[in-house]
């Protein structure tokens, strides 16, 4: 595939992302239960050894109105392989999220801990992955009922090597649990993407992916349309 044609087809697929989510926009303002939002992130990498991975990533996420600043946060990860297959680790985020909704307007701050275990594996020119993440999400300066989010998350995800192709698409699926697993509402959320990464250069890539979220199991469920692009720096250890 020569460089022309590469170009063309990559241009295609940015606007087959970017026309989706147009579309989402215009089903949202006609409900006012479904929103529209753009995430857009960096992250650098520090490859400490061969099996241990470091990371920082800041976010910030508009809204798809006038691109309100909806929340922001700066995360730090730890990760360590034992095997080629399997993967631990876990972090800390520290984020901000505006409430303009009611009265009392303002931002609220939260920290957020977290612990993971990864489980990669592939057949052919299909890769899979398995995450368990529990997460630990408390609201700071809030003694009178906080804004807490204490559950677990279990993400599938699933991605395909095209041939003569730098824009391989991959999907996942990730589903979230409170801490009650017994408890009948215990499920209440899902989150579904579907996007690519082009690497360009060999230190960094740009990942390109569109989300779609909804809440289950209660009355007035929420839909997010979400459009999310991340860039990533990855510094190698010269040891």
């Amino acid at each position: 595939m020569n460089h022309k044609m590469f170009n063309k087809n990559a241009l295609a697929f940015v606007m087959l992302i970017f026309c989706v989510a147009a579309f989402s926009q215009q089903e949202a303002a006609i409900d006012q239960e479904q929103r529209l939002e753009s995430w857009n992130g960096v992250t650098i990498n520090y490859q400490l050894l061969q099996n241990i991975n470091l990371s920082v990533e800041g976010q910030a996420r508009l809204k798809s109105y006038g691109e309100t600043y909806k929340a922001s946060f700066i995360e730090a990860q730890a990760e360590y392989e034992p095997f080629p297959f399997l993967a631990v680790g876990g972090g800390y985020r520290n984020s901000d999220k505006l409430d303009d909704v009611g009265k009392k307007q303002g931002h609220e701050k939260f920290d957020r801990f977290f612990g993971f275990l990864k489980i990669d594996g592939g057949l052919g020119r299909f890769d899979f992955g398995l995450r368990l993440l529990h997460q630990i999400k408390k609201q700071r300066k809030v003694l009178e009922d906080p804004k807490n989010n204490t559950r677990w998350r279990f993400k599938f995800s699933s991605g395909y090597n095209i041939p003569n192709w730098k824009l391989d698409p991959s999907i996942g699926i990730e589903f979230f649990m409170l801490d009650d697993f017994y408890h009948p509402n215990a499920y209440d959320k899902f989150r579904f993407s579907f996007g690519t990464k082009r690497k360009l250069n060999d230190s960094s890539s740009i990942a390109l992916k569109y989300i779609y979220q909804r809440d289950v199991k209660i009355e007035n469920p929420l839909e997010y349309r979400i459009l999310s692009v991340n860039y990533t720096y990855t510094i190698k250890s010269k040891k």
